[in-house]
């Protein structure tokens, strides 16, 4: 009789690690969207890592970029809703299509991190410190 394992003790345990791992899911998913996908220690476009004095700079635009994806970016927006072409071959449908695209994300991401759910998540999250 000593062999018996009290079940809802079993139960217990399980449901606290359940609540851990699901805990867990959830700091990851407010950590990856609010501190990765917003670092301003890196470009927003290529995620090159910025020197401790240009972190601290002012931008233009909406995105913090490396002067490399600046210069493209005012570039795109220059080019976007004109007939002009490009001096760079490389500026091709497919290129716009990739910062199109590009911005479409960012934008879905602002979305979802200022979405109802998400702030309950975030909210959550913080209740359960």
């Amino acid at each position: 009789m000593s062999k018996v394992i009290d079940i809802e003790d079993r139960l217990k345990l399980e449901q606290k690690k359940k609540a851990k791992v699901d805990k867990a899911k959830k700091l990851e998913a407010v950590r990856r969207t609010v501190q990765c996908t917003r670092c301003l220690a890196r470009c927003a476009k290529c995620n090159v890592q910025f020197d401790t004095h240009e972190m601290y700079q002012r931008f233009k635009g909406p995105h913090r970029f490396c002067a490399g994806c600046q210069e493209e970016y005012e570039e795109f927006v220059r080019l976007r809703g004109t007939t002009e072409q490009s001096p760079y071959y490389w500026h091709n449908k497919a290129w716009f299509r990739v910062w199109e695209t590009w911005l479409d994300y960012q934008q879905a991401m602002k979305e979802y991190g200022e979405s109802p759910e998400f702030l309950d998540l975030v909210r959550e999250v913080e209740w359960e410190r």
